[in-house]
């Protein structure tokens, strides 16, 4: 039987069917909003263009592309917007003394396609709606500009390809509106969109479609939830979602994100306070304590996209810690924690560390602001002596008090050991096997069943290697004449992990 970390799967790329051979681990179901597409229909693929050419945009299209550019297998499965994306009043900075008032506009259907912080800067000025007006547009809160564009005798800019209600690749969903008046270089305006969201509803029809496709047989490595949970039962309804995949045989454990900081008052936000945040994300998950399935991320950082915008450039989004996470997730071993130091920093979060600290935005580290791992959130932290990115902290399960299963990297090696011991197990189902007097199995049909699920165990575990030891104990006490129950019992001893190093320094005087 093939090893599961590995998996044979079909993959739509560049427009053509083409069958590749992947560790299962570069397999990643990702679940969100998209602009285009139809929901509830699994759509996988390595090409980020091919994604995009799917789905149109939108949150879904923008975390997969980062899973495809790193060169790993993304199955994609829209679920339907439910709260339309929106965008924040426009905060004029005119100390130029620019009269026209600028205002914004999003699609009437799935609203703003996603989280941007709209900054545009005027570099020549001039009358609005006569020839010569000049701006410049970011997208990402002024880390990043696209080229010069001239309105000539335009009263509005749409900022991207397209336009406003007409969905197309490159799109935004947002238009910005200029009023009579004058705009003056050096002026510039600023305004904060949120992208659509699913609700608990959407993501359950959406993980029910995966798990009724072929590629659930086959297995994905890693899920990832798109769009910060919110509601007061989406985590329970997440963990009773993928429980009802182990009905069908199915384990799976996702990667989930909360809500950002409020952007700050310049961006028309509230400026919410860092540990404000902390508190109301530790409150949030406080009450969900037998929820193994799910592993909550919290934080955002500056993210490249994978995607150039024509009005934008090419944007560093401000982006959950889940994004990259799940990126790390298709890069790793099933049984290896994101945050393994050897391993590096995080490739997909950028730092300034020049211009970061005065941009007005909160970019927690826990190491130097603790609160979210003890409150079983994932978090970044930065390690001294090893550059200026975010490593992943830890990767906790909100599991119940006393739980073994305390983080990812384990509940990925207990599911694959009920991947493995199903497959074992379910090739005795019906089969016929010699009993002694008393019903229990004889010692030669034990030894043999016995053995096929410790081989199985194995080639899949030990080998591989995910654990230091797996075994399988079928039970030689039970009358299986009479009931038909072979019990099993599959022990798995995980790998150990470093969570701290002690050392201690001496002096030596030569005495």
């Amino acid at each position: 039987m093939p090893q599961i970390p590995s998996v044979e799967i079909l993959v739509v790329d560049n427009g053509a069917s083409a069958a590749i051979f992947v560790p299962q681990a570069n397999v990643q179901l990702k679940i969100g909003c998209a602009i285009g597409g139809t929901p509830n229909q699994p759509f996988a693929t390595t090409n980020p263009q091919t994604l995009q050419g799917q789905f149109i945009g939108g949150p879904l299209v923008e975390a997969g592309g980062l899973i495809c550019q790193a060169g790993n297998v993304c199955v994609a499965v829209s679920a339907p917007i439910v709260t339309k994306g929106v965008a924040t009043a426009v905060q004029p900075t005119v100390p130029g003394g620019s009269t026209s008032t600028v205002s914004v506009t999003v699609d009437t259907t799935p609203g703003a396609w996603d989280d941007y912080y709209v900054r545009l800067r005027c570099l020549t000025g001039g009358n609005v709606g006569t020839a010569g007006i000049v701006v410049q547009v970011s997208l990402d809160a002024g880390r990043s500009f696209g080229s010069p564009i001239a309105l000539g005798t335009a009263t509005l800019l749409y900022l991207g390809q397209g336009a406003l209600n007409t969905p197309v690749v490159g799109g935004t969903g947002v238009q910005v509106n200029f009023g009579v008046g004058t705009m003056v270089a050096g002026d510039y305006w600023s305004f904060s969109t949120t992208g659509p969201q699913p609700d608990a509803a959407g993501r359950a029809a959406a993980l029910a479609a995966y798990f009724a496709s072929q590629f659930a047989v086959q297995g994905v490595g890693s899920v990832h939830i798109v769009g910060p949970l919110s509601g007061s039962t989406d985590i329970s309804t997440l963990q009773t979602n993928l429980q009802t995949g182990t009905n069908g045989y199915v384990y799976q454990r996702a990667i989930c994100e909360l809500r950002d900081v409020f952007p700050p008052t310049a961006w028309g936000g509230s400026g919410e306070s860092e540990a404000t945040w902390m508190t109301s994300l530790a409150t949030f998950v406080a009450g969900d304590v037998a929820q193994p399935r799910v592993t909550p991320d919290g934080g955002y950082y500056n993210t490249p996209s994978a995607f150039a915008n024509q009005a934008g450039g090419l944007p560093a989004y401000r982006r959950p810690l889940a994004w990259s996470h799940a990126v790390r997730r298709t890069q790793i071993p099933l049984q290896r924690r994101a945050g393994r130091v050897k391993d590096g920093p995080y490739a997909n979060i950028t730092v300034n560390p020049s211009a970061d600290p005065a941009d007005g935005f909160v970019y927690h580290d826990e190491r130097v602001t603790p609160g979210l791992n003890a409150a079983r959130i994932g978090s970044a932290l930065t390690w001294p002596k090893k550059g200026a990115g975010f490593f992943q902290c830890q990767e906790p399960l909100l599991s119940a008090p006393g739980s073994q299963f305390t983080e990812l990297a384990i509940g990925n090696v207990l599911d694959v050991a009920c991947d493995i011991a199903y497959a074992a197990g379910v090739e005795e189902v019906s089969d016929d096997l010699k009993a002694q007097k008393n019903g229990t199995l004889d010692p030669v049909a034990l030894n043999t069943f016995q053995g096929a699920i410790q081989t199985a165990l194995d080639q899949g575990m030990i080998q591989t290697p995910l654990v230091s030891d797996v075994t399988a104990i079928v039970s030689p006490t039970q009358n299986v004449v009479a009931t038909g129950i072979i019990p099993v019992t599959v022990t798995v001893t995980p790998k150990a992990y470093a969570n701290k190093i002690s050392e201690t320094i001496n002096l030596s005087n030569g005495t």
